[in-house]
């Protein structure tokens, strides 16, 4: 279950990504292929706030 949220918020961070930068103001309509390679950037933004999301914890009983 936790590997499922957290694919979860991998895509909706994707798929933000594309939304995003698609209504930004004075933005030109996006072809499916550059809205394709927004959206695998998206997934790597995602995956970087998964992999350091707990760098700065600190460790409990100090």
């Amino acid at each position: 279950m936790h590997h499922a949220l957290d694919l979860f918020l991998v895509l909706v961070t994707g798929f933000l990504f594309v939304f995003l930068v698609r209504i930004r103001p004075d933005a030109k309509p996006l072809s499916r292929k550059k809205a394709v390679g927004l959206f695998v950037v998206g997934l790597v933004i995602g995956v970087i706030f998964l992999s350091t999301n707990s760098l700065y914890v600190t460790p409990a009983g100090l």
